[in-house]
């Protein structure tokens, strides 16, 4: 059986949010990076973070970086960005330069101050929980 893990950075709630809802429906409890979670034999790691000021929070860098390959092998990453379309680049190059294979990455909108005040909502909480369904539902090759 394939073990899974969520860990999430954030300033402003949001991705704890949706992490919390991809561990409610994976039922496994999730884990903030400044918790400094241990990650023992895992094979799926759920990174949820957001971009702040055009860029993945300094704290999970650096915590990606503790991380030792081959645990865990893989990693789907869940962003939260106030454009709703940037990508954690520099989360996703530190893993693949550990080994670690990057399947995919879910974005969606956060807020920026009191421009999309309403993000994360039940629209965005479904579609991280989708996301989620469709890694683990997808195998891991």
């Amino acid at each position: 059986m394939m073990k899974t893990a969520v860990i999430y950075a954030t300033k402003t709630k949001h991705s704890k949010k949706l992490a919390q809802a991809i561990g409610l429906f994976l039922d496994i409890t999730v884990q903030n990076i400044t918790e400094n979670p241990v990650l023992d034999d895992v094979d799926l790691l759920f990174i949820v973070g957001g971009i702040y000021g055009g860029a993945s929070m300094p704290e999970l860098l650096a915590y990606i970086k503790t991380l030792e390959a081959p645990m865990p092998k893989y990693a789907a990453l869940v962003t939260s960005c106030a454009s709703g379309s940037q990508k954690q680049i520099a989360v996703c190059n530190i893993l693949e330069e550990k080994g670690i294979k990057v399947l995919d990455e879910f974005v969606c909108k956060g807020r920026i101050l009191f421009v999309s005040a309403t993000h994360p909502n039940a629209k965005d909480l479904k579609a991280a929980t989708d996301f989620a369904q469709k890694i683990v539902a997808g195998g891991l090759k």
